[in-house]
């Protein structure tokens, strides 16, 4: 039967780079371009497709088996259909890019149908052609658009409810401090105006690059959001090979132990500073938003991969090394990985050898542009790709989240559920100690005492936070925090032994408090414990043991920290006193850690005399 071919050109002013944000954005093209949406199963073919469709077009019902997209970053992708319902065998189709001496972009659109029935070649080929058409009125009304910002949409408002909106806004508003207000405002427009591919899956770290805002900022604001009924919150399990949304859950208590991409043929651990990310949505009722899926494997999706082909049953394909020097990685469906490393005096070509899940070599040395061919052995049709490894992916992660006082006073029923722990690959820990509490107690009496105690957990808690950080707990008279950076934590610490002073000055009872405080960063488990969230772990332990070693306004923490600490300037011009190799109870590994004096007992004048 005669293979249909409809062909059409295109001109934008954009460079491919450009042009390359809009039209690999199948999801949002095909919004707009009016198709159906998409159901989807998960399906594994022997031509490598990984999903089936079903959809309808033109009150036609299509069933088909999609196969993963192909493409090269900026230059053209494509993607076959396997028709399983529907008027044709197959449909392929392709998109290219061509750069223009004036700087624009030629867009090259092509659609190859394989009909079912001769008859109906000529039906086939008006409604292809029709498509192609629609597809160029849509890059004719984004062209303007293409020259700037493309990552706002108007139009395509469903379903909003100006007065619920208002409400919520006005709740928001409330809320909110000065520094969030313009966030707040931002965000109640982004609701009313903004396409519905914009707001079904919302990244506040996303939106606050866009928005130029303080990311915590606008991550809090969100936050606030929900309690004031404006937005929903989700929980993204993300796999960390195509980083796309495997699974979305309601709540942390809905977490399992591990995730499992249908794609990648993965199954992964959920470390909540990498697998499971927070993102957002209107809440129904102030706006609904068609969820979709339009598209289910567009470029766009996976932005950190430069290039992706389909690799056949003992086949081979070819690919082209990046054109900038650095660290890829290649990576086939089932977890094969290798080290692609750019470097001007590569190799002009090398291939990569794919037997069951390893590459041989695992790693190969390329310069710009040169040939990477990548041959299969008796292995099933997948998908290979190039990927980026310092791709920024803008994901406010749950343990992210879990550092904002917002999240821990206004969600605390988000906890994970009892008896599952989940892995924190590095937490910045910081344990204090309020010394001489004894005779505090004895000298102001129980109930003066208390106030103290918990005036002193005040102060330490308005440090944390300004320091980006957030009170897990308070033990006794000590403090236990956490902190995404080491420098907040350093920062924090700092701080809180320069704040001392002016709190002994204003309470006299407490002239011989002082803090020890103990710093340290590394992997550790989260867990629900007392309904909260909470750490624990070998880094835990370190970290209450530095403190413990801590003499009265010192803080402790390892001595490469120190040093790093020192040299960027985060120890507010002090000094660090001395390097020593302590016996620390509990921990075998014997550690260097640095002594850093910044509130010494001399500072209070009968301080010396005091009991610690």
């Amino acid at each position: 039967m005669g293979t249909i071919v409809v062909e059409r050109k295109f001109q934008c002013r954009a460079d491919p780079a450009g042009a390359w944000c809009v039209i690999a954005d199948t999801e949002r093209l095909n919004r707009h371009l009016g198709l159906g949406r998409l159901e989807v199963q998960d399906y594994s073919g022997d031509s490598g497709s990984r999903y089936l469709v079903k959809t309808v077009s033109g009150a036609f019902p299509l069933e088909y088996e999609e196969q993963p997209f192909e493409w090269v970053e900026n230059e053209r992708f494509s993607v076959r259909r396997i028709m399983k319902k529907g008027l044709a065998r197959s449909i392929d189709t392709r998109f290219e890019l061509t750069r223009l001496r004036d700087g624009g972009t030629e867009v090259t659109a092509r659609v190859i149908i394989e009909p079912k029935y001769v008859a109906l070649s000529p039906a086939i080929r008006l409604q292809a052609a029709r498509f192609i058409s629609r597809v160029g009125l849509e890059l004719e009304e984004l062209d303007e658009k293409l020259k700037g910002d493309v990552s706002t949409l108007e139009g395509n408002v469903t379903n909003l409810n100006e007065l619920a909106l208002e409400r919520a806004g006005t709740e928001l508003f409330r809320a909110v401090s000065i520094p969030e207000r313009p966030a707040a405002e931002l965000l109640v427009e982004l609701v009313r105006a903004a396409h519905d591919a914009e707001l079904d899956r919302m990244r506040p770290l996303e939106l606050a690059e866009a928005w130029n805002l303080d990311e915590r900022i606008v991550l809090a604001v969100f936050l606030r959001a929900v309690s004031a009924g404006l937005l929903e919150l989700n929980w993204d399990l993300v796999c960390p090979s195509c980083r796309t949304a495997s699974k979305q859950l309601r709540t942390l208590q809905a977490l399992p132990e591990e995730g499992h991409c249908q794609l990648c043929d993965l199954s992964y651990g959920l470390d909540l500073d990498l697998a499971v990310e927070a993102t957002f949505r209107p809440s129904p009722a102030v706006r609904h938003v068609d969820p979709g899926p339009y598209c289910i494997g567009g470029p766009r999706r996976t932005p950190h991969v430069l290039a992706q082909s389909i690799l056949q049953a003992d086949g081979v394909v070819r690919l082209s090394a990046p054109e900038h020097a650095g660290r890829y990685r290649v990576f086939a469906r089932g977890g094969a990985v290798a080290t692609l490393r750019v470097e001007k005096n590569g190799a002009k070509a090398q291939t990569l050898r794919l037997e069951a899940a390893k590459f041989t070599p695992h790693q190969v040395e390329l310069s710009p542009g040169a040939e990477l061919g990548i041959e299969q052995v008796a292995g099933p049709a997948r998908h290979v790709k190039i990927e980026r490894m310092e791709y920024a992916s803008r994901a406010a992660t749950a343990h992210l989240v879990s550092t904002l006082p917002e999240f821990r006073r206004s969600f605390a029923n988000e906890v994970l559920r009892p008896g599952l722990s989940l892995r924190v690959g590095r937490v910045a820990l910081l344990f204090t100690d309020l010394t001489a509490s004894t005779a505090l107690y004895a000298k102001a009496g129980d109930a003066r005492a208390f106030k103290l105690v918990q005036d002193h957990f005040e102060l330490l808690r308005a440090i944390i936070e300004r320091r980006r950080g957030v009170l897990v707990k308070t033990i006794g008279d000590a403090v236990m925090a956490a902190f995404v950076s080491e420098r907040d934590a350093i920062e924090a610490s700092v701080e809180m032994q320069q704040a001392l002073p002016g709190f002994r000055a204003q309470n006299p009872e407490a002239e011989f408090a002082f803090l020890k405080v103990g710093v340290f960063a590394g992997p550790c488990y989260m867990v629900t414990a007392n309904d909260t969230l909470d750490y624990f772990g070998q880094s835990v332990n370190v970290a209450a043991r530095l403190q413990a070693t801590a003499g009265p306004g010192e803080v402790v923490l390892p001595s490469e920290l120190a040093t790093q600490a020192e040299a960027q300037g985060w120890l507010g011009g002090a000094d660090v006193s001395d390097h020593f190799v302590p016996e620390l109870k509990g921990i075998t590994e014997k550690l260097s850690l640095a002594r850093v004096v910044l509130d010494p007992p001399s500072s209070s004048p009968r301080a010396l005399a005091s009991p610690v």
